[in-house]
């Protein structure tokens, strides 16, 4: 099964800072990702996997997201709400998303790590933040790791709260 990964990252490839993302909210950005995430055909839906940290970071506050199923991935024992899933692995919540659409891997640093050099990763839609935020984690670069621009649609350039970003798709390197 093929997924994708949904990402936000400034100019040093940071994604958090604290537990949280580093810049202003940006509404355009967080419209994408629902977009992205939601979008479905009729009686079906997709599954999103993050991360324990990414589970319990300020934005999402330990809350499965509506109209997706949730799985998140740890070593540790995590007690979800009612409809989450929890797993051990990438595979394992791949596995584990079985007649969702599409599924979507949100976070954090680790699980994007092993996404990115994961064989079924279709493409990473990406949102470049333009600045530095001085961020506590960071995902590698993907660019260094021949990941390239795809002709995509839905592309969009933006300014909000005194921040630009560009939202874009990649695709990886040739395996």
């Amino acid at each position: 099964m093929s997924f994708d990964v949904v990402v936000a990252a400034d100019r040093e490839w940071g994604i958090g800072k604290a537990n949280a993302l580093p810049w202003p909210k940006l509404k355009g950005d967080l419209a994408h990702f629902k977009r992205v995430t939601c979008e479905a055909s009729e009686g079906k839906r997709n599954a999103i996997v993050r991360g324990r940290k990414t589970w319990e970071s300020a934005e999402v506050g330990g809350r499965p997201l509506p109209r997706r199923l949730n799985i998140v991935i740890t070593r540790r024992g995590l007690t979800p709400p009612e409809g989450v899933l929890v797993v051990g692995s990438v595979d394992a919540a791949l596995d584990a998303a079985g007649e969702a659409e599409a599924t979507f891997v949100v976070g954090g640093d680790e699980i994007f790590r092993e996404a990115f050099a994961h064989p079924q990763l279709r493409y990473v839609y990406l949102t470049r933040v333009d600045g530095t935020f001085g961020c506590d984690v960071h995902i590698p670069d993907l660019d260094a790791l021949g990941f390239h621009r795809d002709a995509w649609a839905g592309e969009q350039e933006a300014e909000e709260n005194g921040v630009r970003y560009r939202i874009g798709r990649l695709v990886p390197a040739p395996r």
